[in-house]
């Protein structure tokens, strides 16, 4: 019994990796801000797909305005305009670096109220979890940070995790990614001095949220992103390595 529901799981993961590779595309809306937008993880994922093991055409769009909290974006309306105009196959939800900590009751709730109308228009989506800003920044004077970037990292990865299994959205748990890679890859710099990720932070993000959404590994994709092949190749087998999480 065991045997065949092996054989039976191998073979509709199989169907269904045949159904991503035969679409014309997916499409993809980023609500975001400035952490999206550096580098253009949109078009670095788009293209990563495209020289994956799947070959897929990935629909990108993106609203990232700099600083902009989850609340920002439904009160300016435009999001949510695109997401009913576009109906996308995923949304995919970033919030403003502090915010799940600084402001924890918004974050929930206006991520539960963008879920609700991705629903709607039967958008799967996705909570981009962020990273702990660098040594040295002025935010760790305040209490909500934990007063260092490890102690900020797992607070993110906390919150994002939470709110996946409060609203029922799927995690591309980017920050348990970038912990992973400072632990066993430490020269490989992923912010560019600032909050904002370096190319190979960009790099990252777009390698766990192409195994998040296809659920295929990241390993192999021909598309490094002006990195080193060697450093693409690491940043791929630790996306790979980093434990996805999921709110049926």
């Amino acid at each position: 019994m065991l045997r065949f529901r092996k054989i039976a799981f191998a073979l509709s993961l199989w169907l269904a990796l045949k159904t991503i590779a035969a679409a014309a595309s997916v499409s993809v809306l980023f609500v975001g801000n400035s952490l999206t937008q550096a580098n253009d993880l949109p078009t670095m994922f788009k293209q990563f797909a495209a020289e994956s093991s799947l070959h897929v055409d990935v629909d990108v769009n993106s609203i990232t305005p700099g600083g902009a909290f989850l609340y920002d974006h439904w009160r300016r309306g435009e999001a949510l305009s695109r997401l009913q105009a576009l109906r996308p196959n995923f949304l995919i939800l970033q919030g403003q670096s502090v915010e799940p900590l600084l402001a924890p009751r918004n974050f929930i709730y206006y991520a539960g109220l963008f879920k609700t109308d991705a629903d709607r228009v039967a958008a799967r989506t996705v909570l981009l979890s962020t990273w702990a800003r660098p040594a040295g920044d002025p935010y760790y004077k305040d209490l909500s940070s934990g007063g260092s970037p490890a102690e900020m990292q797992a607070r993110l990865n906390s919150a994002y995790a939470s709110l996946a299994i409060n609203v029922g959205a799927t995690l591309a748990p980017i920050g348990v990614a970038w912990q992973r890679a400072q632990q066993i890859a430490p020269e490989i710099q992923l912010l560019d001095g600032t909050q904002h990720p370096s190319p190979a932070g960009t790099y990252l993000a777009a390698a766990v949220l192409f195994r998040t959404i296809f659920n295929v590994s990241p390993v192999g994709s021909t598309y490094y992103g002006g990195l080193p092949q060697t450093t693409a190749h690491t940043l791929q087998r630790i996306a790979d390595a980093t434990q996805l999480t999921a709110a049926q």
